[in-house]
């Protein structure tokens, strides 16, 4: 597309230029077009890795690099079957990673088209949500609070619109904008008054703009690439095994370099002293681990997102596990989402509002006072109405309508003047409308909270026309609020300005001495799940928290229905944190679970006091302002239907159904994925170290090598990785969410751990070693060679049924369902076909060093391979009681 200076041309010219009606917006057929020729709206990707480039990258772990040096000297010492299958084996190893590798980039790119950005847009003449991809030049887009800007905008309209523009200009302040403005040609960015540029966030007021550029040709394709992407580096959790994998290597050198010393002291001639340091080389290195936790966490990301949780961060999956504070929104989290008007209150009596109600009634007034203040729009799809827009102004809009006052015909009548957007701050929203004809003047509609409005009333609608509001009746309309917020209904009051000829040019200045026209009740029933997903979540020992910016009755009222208040609850208001400091803010954290009438200030500070306590926080958020709590939480938790782009982009994950239950499971499923990691750890490790003590013991006494450097590869990759990869897919434990939550700081290798890894094996090398001499003591022509296979098929076969073991670390495999993870029986079936066809397919025999073994040697080597795994069972209770 041609560069132009947009920015110079009058809005009439830009609407010529890109041959669109604001008020229609583009037709399906145009959209369609412009999207063929000019591609998607979208910045170019980062060039990805080729696959030879990806391939390479496996061989870069030290401790592959080990296993090559291995390999090397196998080859060296004309030990070619050995070496050439240690690199066959890294080399597999190597492709098995890249296609893990691509899988998981597959799923993560998956995971991106979930929470893929949305924009709303007018498209013949109707407003719609689209992929921001979809966006082309001459789409009509709406701004709001909190949006990013999808693409490059010459403004339209704009009311008290405000841009935050520092990821371009590096600007702080956010900028005024103003559609009417035409700047130079050679002004900067910054100074472009009447232009929005993608990858900028609205942070206050509307506006609308007609699409000038998209993709690569906008300002941010132009001078920056990508900007918004970030590197997904490795999790704490993958960084800790990373760094335990290279001690275990460091340790491996050393017992080497010993155990070679003492070989050589006792004449060993030093090629057999080199293949013994090969065998202990391959015992050591746990080489299906990296893949196992790829896989482990790829495939519990897929899960958590069925479950409607995307997760953002690799590291928010493992945080979760550890969560002892959820601190939830209200609206649409704990609560439907659908806000009804329920109950309307006119001075002096109250009128259902699901029945007819003409524009000359004091109830046909106040609804349709409520439906023009709002920034919602009105359609009709199949017979029944639509609207789009903020819940609880959709709810006005909507309450309207169905008593027969449709927002269309009103504001075709009253069309608005000029406003004073709602803000957090304000707590109320002002928008001015003539009255009729152009002589008739102006008068302004004010919505808000009853506390606020009531506060700068000083008149009353009541059936006799307007009279002053007294004392008497500024409590009837304080009753009445109190009434149906006790009963968790949401109240707003509505109010008129005053009539004017003329509006000043600042219009908040009339929201004083109004005039009350009435109260109107909307009801947002908790959702059915959220009271046992917060019992679920307290039996796990998390505390959950509610702060919204509702009036506290209400939220009180909505809290015991949801069991995170009981009736000796209080609540905290904005005000009175504002009155706190930070000791007196801590110790209230820990004992008051309502917070009413916050600000998003007031959420980054109860985050910052649970924080400090040592509290792991998961933090709920939809609007721009709350990015900065959500940055702060240890888990950011962004609204994936009602959130703002800008939330999204700085939470961690997010919830594409805005449910708090889908929090509670992502909890569970953040606790399972972390301790079938911890299994299939501790599962590995638990066999590296039973090879390297095999392998130490026979050489500390002088007995033949038990295991040759092929058995330990095949052991290590095969029977080994693929049990793994099944506890990784372990289903949750019984009782997972009845456990207390996990401290970050500990490691994944727990005392407890190493004494039930330490104790397996030495029963394991027992089992092995004694494989070794009735192997040596069967008979064979070639006794050394019988006892080594003997010592492989038991350690082998000893893995596949400890696995099963490993299912849980402290109940017995039955007492969880012996059957109810498939995949290890599969797992299990798979290893002792390949070791069967190992043992006994004879052009294998002579590459794996086996020699044929009998019906009674296969006998002996099962009850060997299984006396471990039987007498570890025991073991694990004891420790298990000793540990509650």
């Amino acid at each position: 597309m041609e560069r132009t200076d947009w920015h110079t041309l009058a809005t009439a010219e830009v609407i010529e230029q890109l041959k669109v009606v604001p008020a229609q917006g583009l037709t399906a057929a145009e959209a369609a077009e412009r999207l063929a020729r000019h591609g998607p709206n979208q910045l170019a990707e980062e060039k990805k890795r080729s696959m030879l480039s990806a391939f390479i990258d496996q061989f870069r772990d030290p401790l592959v690099i080990i296993l090559l040096v291995a390999a090397l000297l196998a080859l060296l010492l004309r030990e070619f079957l050995d070496g050439g299958a240690i690199l066959a084996i890294v080399i597999l190893n190597a492709v098995l990673g890249l296609i893990q590798e691509f899988k998981a980039d597959q799923a993560l790119e998956a995971l991106k088209e979930l929470s893929a950005p949305h924009c709303k847009v007018r498209r013949e003449g109707r407003v719609m949500e689209i992929d921001t991809r979809e966006l082309v030049p001459g789409d009509v887009v709406i701004l709001e609070a909190g949006d990013p800007v999808p693409a490059d905008l010459r403004l339209t309209r704009s009311v008290m619109l405000q841009i935050d523009e520092s990821l371009l200009t590096g600007e702080s302040v956010p900028v005024d904008k103003d559609a009417s403005k035409t700047p130079e040609a050679n002004a900067p960015l910054g100074d472009r008054m009447n232009m929005a540029f993608m990858s900028t966030a609205v942070t206050y007021g509307h506006g609308e703009g007609v699409v000038v550029s998209t993709g690569m040709n906008t300002e941010v394709g132009r001078i920056a690439g990508k900007l918004q992407e970030e590197t997904e580096e490795a999790t704490p959790l993958q960084k800790r095994l990373s760094h335990f994998a290279r001690l275990l290597g460091a340790a491996m050198l050393v017992i080497v370099v010993l155990l070679g010393a003492l070989g050589l002291w006792r004449g060993m001639p030093w090629l057999e002293v080199l293949m013994v340091a090969v065998s202990l080389a391959v015992a050591t290195i746990p080489e299906g681990l990296p893949a196992v936790t790829t896989i482990v966490l790829a495939l519990g990301m897929q899960r958590m997102a069925k479950r409607n949780a995307v997760i953002r961060r690799l590291s928010a999956v493992e945080t979760l596990g550890s969560a002892t504070f959820i601190c939830s929104d209200k609206t649409g989290t704990l609560t439907q989402n659908k806000m009804t008007v329920t109950r309307l209150w006119l001075p002096d009596e109250w009128v259902e509002p699901d029945r007819p109600h003409p524009l000359e009634s004091r109830a046909g007034l106040l609804l349709a006072a409520g439906a023009l203040c709002t920034d919602a729009s009105l359609s009709e799809e199949n017979g029944e109405y639509r609207s789009i827009g903020d819940p609880t102004e959709t709810a006005l809009v909507l309450g309207a309508a169905k008593a027969g006052l449709d927002k269309r015909e009103l504001e075709a009548a009253h069309p608005r003047v000029a406003e004073v957007p709602f803000s957090s701050a304000r707590k109320r929203m002002t928008t001015f409308h003539a009255l009729g004809e152009p002589d008739e003047g102006y008068t302004g509609i004010v919505k808000g909270g009853p506390d606020v409005v009531l506060a700068r009333c000083a008149r009353i609608r009541t059936a006799e026309g307007t009279a002053e509001l007294t004392p008497e009746r500024r409590r009837a309309v304080e009753e009445a609020n109190r009434a149906m917020a006790e009963e968790g209904i949401r109240v707003l009051a509505v109010a008129f300005t005053a009539p004017q000829t003329e509006l000043p040019e600042d219009p908040a200045s009339l929201e004083e001495n109004l005039e009350l026209i009435g109260l109107i009740g909307m009801t947002d029933p908790p959702r059915p799940e959220s009271a046992d997903a917060v019992l679920e979540a307290q039996e796990a020992g998390i505390r959950t928290m509610m702060i919204t910016g509702d009036h506290a009755t209400t939220a009180l009222a909505i809290a015991r229905q949801v069991n995170i208040a009981d009736d000796s609850s209080r609540v905290l208001s904005g005000p009175e944190l504002e009155e706190m400091d930070d000791a007196a803010l801590e110790k209230a954290v820990l004992e008051v679970p309502v917070y009413a009438r916050v600000s998003p200030e007031h959420k980054l500070r109860i985050v910052e006091a649970l924080r400090r306590q040592g509290h792991v926080v998961a933090m709920t958020g939809d609007g721009v302002n709350d990015a900065p709590a959500l940055k702060r939480a240890d888990i950011g938790v962004a609204m994936g239907v009602v959130g703002t782009g800008v939330a999204r982009g700085a939470s961690d994950m997010v919830l594409m159904d805005d449910n708090f239950a889908t929090i509670v499971s992502a909890v569970e499923e953040g606790r399972t994925i972390y301790a079938n990691i911890q299994k299939a750890t501790f599962f590995l490790l638990s066999a590296n170290v039973a090879e390297l003590l095999i392998m130490t013991v026979a050489m500390l006494a002088d007995w033949p090598v038990p295991l040759q450097p092929i058995h330990l590869l095949w052991i290590n990759l095969v029977t080994d990785s693929l049990p793994a990869i099944a506890l990784g897919i372990e289903p949750a434990e019984p009782g997972i969410m009845k456990q207390k939550p996990r401290d970050p700081a500990e490691p994944v290798l727990t005392s407890h751990l190493i004494t039930l890894m330490s104790i397996q094996s030495v029963l394991l090398t027992i089992a092995v070693l004694s494989a070794l001499f009735l192997g040596m003591r069967a008979g064979s022509a070639n006794p050394v060679a019988m006892g080594s296979t003997y010592a492989f098929a038991t350690l082998a076969i000893g893995e596949l049924w400890w696995a099963h073991s490993c299912r849980s670390i402290t109940k017995a495999p039955w007492s969880i369902g012996l059957f109810r993870n498939r995949v290890a029986w599969v797992a299990t079936a798979v290893g002792l076909i390949l070791m069967i066809g190992v043992m006994t397919v004879p052009f294998l025999q002579p590459l794996f060093k086996v020699t044929p073994i009998s019906l009674q040697g296969w006998l002996t080597i099962l009850v060997l391979s299984f006396l471990p795994t039987l007498l570890m069972e025991p073991v694990k209770a004891i420790l298990a009681r000793r540990k509650k």
